[in-house]
């Protein structure tokens, strides 16, 4: 009996299965091609498209007699693809205390959950909250160094601000990390002094923030795979079939290599693009095939920081209101600085170039915009390279002049656009009247860019048609306020922006993206037609089932997979490995 029971947990345990040969059919057919929008059906055989086109045309070019897969009036079309986003750190901090203004309405239940969090204890004594958002709360006021070591007297204690470009540590956490007021933060980070030159338990930009995360106790072996495995379930479960994955921030000693191994697992959720942080790829001298399992195409970069942190580049200087001055601590006039200066970015953007990465850098502002286009423009008139597709991530107030230089030059862009979702009843107070101009994606459409959409998990929560709404809306969540109601996108383009620009962005144009013979069955199977839903009810279109090489993907929480990977790390737990 126990035999007969093991073999039916393992097959139930092992992921869905279809027939090499099968036709789509009776439903919403929709391809992204330009010159045949909708068919009646696809013909899939070993994974790749064969027809595109009437049943007819698919049951004559099939092979044998293949299965037919009933739609029944759904609607199917190529997956979403996520050009811009970090899903090993969104599966560390999963394990987090959540202060996040997604679950939280003001500081006192900020508070509290703080405090129920630091009680139960956290990973290796240290206590890790994530989420602290200071715009999206409008009474939640920076920790001091005093209320942190209140909060945790003995434990270390760093909490994340939401867009994870600041940070807030214990004197505890200081001390694990070794760091002392005369301590100098790493590239164009920040350790915060008063003016007596003492720690004030802020730390600032990424490389700063690492400092503090190098000092966490390293989990049990295996603990990053398993819980990426996890994560890249809770994508495909969303829609989405590729992921551009820019910068693999996190604590793990190596995070290009889990990603590698997540994605080289047999039937992966998801197809993957790394992006590696300069210091983690020093040893490639060139980008990688697309034949590997996640492959190495590109480097990240960050050129200024969030705008919710006064770390944005604009021109001209924030506004001055009781957000900037009061719960962000801003200075009048204050301009958020460059990461680099202009000899150290040119010496870096020029050997990645050369060696064939597509570079991709976070720019928030106009100078940071106007840093990397000068440097790029004297770079490749030196080198030249035909087709490079180097990246502006983000581009909150890029004006329709860098947009149109950055084509000229070769630049491709993505747009974060839950800015104007989530914090935009905030961005009057933080730019003023430019507000009109914010994460301007229409205007990159008209001067030629094929313009891409991305949500940056852990930054805002995974949600396509969320994000989809607001490229056609520009609504704000808390007020209902329009923004920049002229870049208002079409349902078309709004589709188009996460499907066959984002795969053409990431370089897969010839694989995914759209339904075309030839390119591999990546789909998506959705409740409604999203370019006919209005748009007070995108939010509602769920996700039937996703499709993946022309096999269902395998979301449930535990799989043959996943539960391997999870004896692997029992062992190391269980062995002291």
């Amino acid at each position: 009996m126990l035999t007969v029971a093991a073999a039916g947990i393992y097959f139930w345990l092992q992921p869905p299965h279809v027939a090499d040969e099968v036709i789509f059919t009776n439903g919403i057919i929709l391809t992204l091609e330009a010159d045949t929008p909708t068919a009646e059906a696809v013909l899939v055989r070993g994974g790749r498209i064969i027809s595109v086109g009437p049943l007819t045309q698919a049951k004559k070019m099939a092979t044998g007699t293949p299965d037919i897969i009933d739609l029944a009036n759904k609607t199917l079309m190529p997956g979403l693809i996520e050009p811009h986003t970090h899903p090993l750190a969104t599966a560390m901090l999963g394990a987090a205390v959540d202060v996040s203004g997604f679950k939280h309405t003001n500081r006192s239940k900020v508070i509290k959950s703080l405090k129920k969090g630091i009680e139960k204890g956290g990973f290796g004594g240290w206590i890790v909250a994530s989420g602290w958002d200071p715009v999206m709360l409008s009474d939640l006021t920076a920790p001091t160094l005093e209320e942190l070591d209140t909060l945790s007297p003995d434990e270390p204690l760093i909490i994340l601000t939401q867009m994870m470009h600041d940070a807030y540590a214990n004197s505890a956490a200081l001390k694990a990390a070794g760091i002392t007021n005369n301590s100098i933060a790493p590239g164009g980070g920040e350790f915060v002094k008063n003016a007596k030159g003492q720690l004030t338990g802020t730390i600032r930009e990424i490389g700063a923030i690492g400092e503090i995360f190098k000092a966490l106790p390293t989990p049990p072996a295996g603990t990053h795979t398993l819980l990426l495995s996890q994560q890249f379930k809770l994508y495909a479960q969303a829609g989405y079939t590729t992921l551009g994955i820019l910068g693999p921030v996190g604590r793990a000693d190596d995070p290009i290599g889990i990603i590698k191994k997540v994605s080289g697992l047999n039937r992966s959720p998801v197809r993957t693009q790394i992006y590696g942080l300069p210091n983690q790829i020093t040893r490639l001298e060139k980008p990688q095939g697309q034949n590997e399992a996640a492959p190495v195409v590109g480097v990240k970069f960050w050129m200024d920081g969030s705008p919710f942190s006064g770390g944005a580049a604009f021109k001209a200087p924030y506004a001055n209101t009781r957000l900037t001055h009061e719960r962000l601590h801003l200075a009048a006039g204050h301009i958020g600085s460059l990461n680099y200066d202009e000899e150290t970015f040119k010496l870096l953007f020029s050997d990645y170039h050369q060696k064939g990465f597509q570079i991709a850098v976070h720019t928030q502002g106009e100078l940071a915009i106007d840093q990397v286009l000068d440097i790029a423009e004297e770079v490749i008139n030196q080198y030249p390279r035909a087709d490079h597709r180097h990246r502006l991530e983000h581009n909150a107030l890029i004006t329709e002049g860098q947009l149109i230089r950055a084509k000229q030059l070769g630049f491709t862009t993505s747009f974060f656009v839950d800015h104007i979702y989530y914090y935009g009843h905030a961005l009057n107070d933080l730019v003023g009247s430019r507000t009109n101009r914010y994460m301007p994606i229409k205007t990159a459409l008209k001067v030629g860019h094929k313009a891409t959409v991305h949500t940056d998990n852990p930054a805002t929560p995974i949600g396509a048609f969320r994000a989809m709404k607001t490229l056609r809306v520009r609504a704000a969540r808390t007020g209902g306020v329009l923004l920049g109601q002229h870049e208002q996108l079409t349902p078309l383009e709004a589709l188009e922006a996460m499907t066959i620009n984002a795969a053409w962005q990431l370089g897969l144009e010839n694989e995914t993206g759209s339904l075309k013979a030839g390119k591999s069955a990546d789909f998506v199977i959705l409740s409604a037609n999203p370019l006919t839903t209005p748009n007070v009810e995108l939010q509602d279109i769920t996700v039937h089932s996703t499709w993946l090489k022309g096999q269902p993907v395998d979301t449930r929480s535990i799989t043959a997979s996943t539960l391997s990977l999870g004896v692997d790390v029992l062992k190391k737990i269980i062995l002291g490995d």
